[in-house]
């Protein structure tokens, strides 16, 4: 037994058929799940500064990746990285206390830094690519191998087995990653660039030139969106993202693409109209007009007695009640109850499920609901909902529907039970006044929808 309890453990000593290991081959080892055979030689200070700013490069670079088309850096995101810092100073100290023998505390802390890559790697890059279950499914690999990557470095260190520390280690990411997302400790070190003054006549002419070619914008959209032969019933999407200078609600409607899209086997049948000025030319701009045009033309290529539209909009909200709608200095008006009503009626749409994510979203039920409609809205018509901020990249509502509750649930109204008491939970944890979101389903469509899925599940049991 050593009598040191900080030191490389005596029963491994170098020999001369034994070269000592540099630091960095010996986290490399670690890494690959190879115990150590002899104490690396020399002081780990120099690796783990390596090995610190290749992480802060990583995650710059991740950042700046998730910001594009124009990210501008932001000093205000600087400040939060502090907040990591000390989760890895946590998890070392944990790590240490945890052990016995004590791990040397250069040795506990490159082992602290070198489990970082991989859930690094999950949550920023991953999550953009996985579905819900495939993304669970990474999840428990990643922390199988965190587990054997701390049990192996912690035995290489202190000559006995520590499964306890390491399941400790891994329980103490696990809370870290859940405080960090409860509480949006994401240190963002860029943000889109502001966008909202006009100074040359370049950025003029492509404002004008994206007016007045939505119309042609949408067609091509559309030409992609065809309906499979055959009877049954299918499900049409498409998404609305109202404000154009907030990220969070284009990215909220891409996210409900995916998730509604692989619910409901939308296949190519969706569109989505996007307001966000990052970017003008990647989808058509949503505005009340398009909105009207898009609905239109989904109506053109859908069966009127059999298909669902799954329409989902987001965005600020008013008591009016009215959906915001403005992009880049263009002339929009908001979109209010009567002009979705009248949209959809003159498209002559008659299953409908509508999801609204905007403050006072309550007050558009009235206008919408018939046995053929379900209506989701995330606040009721007298709240505010929570989380419509640049730098969020879901609101509460999107976060707890589309991301957490609707990939597992059941059926429609059991995800927005679910995502309802998850935001109550968030809300009164920090002490705000409820969103109380609010919800009307219609018979006839929540047993269509049912229908719909029961269906799908024997096609693919077969």
């Amino acid at each position: 037994m050593n009598d040191n309890p900080e030191t490389f453990p005596s029963d491994i000593p170098p020999s001369a058929d034994t070269p000592r290991p540099s630091w960095g081959k010996a986290l490399a080892r670690l890494w690959c799940l190879q115990p150590l055979k002899a104490e690396p030689q020399g002081n780990p200070t120099l690796t783990i500064l390596v090995l610190s700013v290749c992480l802060l490069a990583a995650w710059v670079f991740i950042d700046r990746w998730q910001r594009q088309p124009d990210p501008e850096f932001s000093i205000d995101g600087i400040p939060l990285l502090g907040w990591y810092a000390m989760a890895v100073l946590g998890l070392v100290s944990l790590l240490k206390w945890r052990s016995t023998p004590r791990p040397a505390a250069g040795a506990a802390l490159l082992l602290g830094l070198g489990v970082m890559p991989l859930p690094l790697l999950l949550f920023s890059v991953a999550s953009y690519y996985l579905s819900a279950p495939f993304f669970w499914g990474a999840a428990c690999v990643v922390g199988v191998y965190s587990i054997v990557y701390l049990a192996r470095g912690l035995q290489s260190f202190t000559g006995r087995s520590q499964r306890v520390a390491a399941l400790a280690g891994l329980a103490f990411i696990a809370a870290f990653v859940w405080a960090s997302n409860q509480v949006n400790a994401i240190p963002d070190l860029w943000n889109p660039r502001d966008p909202s003054v006009v100074t040359t006549d370049d950025a003029l002419v492509e404002r004008e030139a994206a007016l007045f070619e939505q119309a042609d914008r949408i067609d091509d959209a559309l030409q992609t969106v065809h309906r499979d032969p055959g009877a049954s019933p299918q499900a049409f999407f498409l998404g609305f993202a109202g404000v154009g200078d907030e990220k969070v609600f284009a990215q909220e409607i891409g996210l409900a693409s995916r998730v509604v899209g692989e619910r409901f086997h939308v296949g190519d049948r969706h569109i989505a109209l996007l307001n966000d000025e990052r970017d003008l030319q990647r989808a058509p701009l949503a505005s009340v007009t398009g909105l009207a045009y898009a609905l239109r033309g989904l109506a053109s290529r859908m069966d009127l007695d059999k298909d669902v539209l799954i329409l989902s909009i987001s965005s600020h909200g008013s008591q009016e009640p009215v959906i915001a709608v403005s992009n880049s200095q263009f002339p929009f008006k908001d979109l209010t109850a009567d002009d979705l009503s009248d949209a959809l009626h003159d498209a002559g749409i008659k299953w409908r499920v509508i999801i609204i994510s905007a403050c006072y979203a309550g007050g558009f039920i009235d206008s919408l609901r018939d046995e053929h409609t379900i209506v989701i809205a995330a606040a009721a018509a007298d709240r505010t909902s929570f989380g419509c901020s640049n730098d969020r990249d879901l609101t509460y509502f999107g976060e707890a529907f589309y991301r957490d509750a609707l990939p597992e649930a059941k059926t429609l109204r059991e995800a927005f039970e679910t995502a309802k008491k998850a935001i109550a939970l968030r809300e009164h944890a920090e002490k705000v006044t409820p969103s109380n979101p609010q919800a009307y389903f219609g018979e006839a469509m929540e047993a269509k929808l049912e229908a719909m899925q029961a269906k799908a599940g024997a096609t693919q049991a077969k």
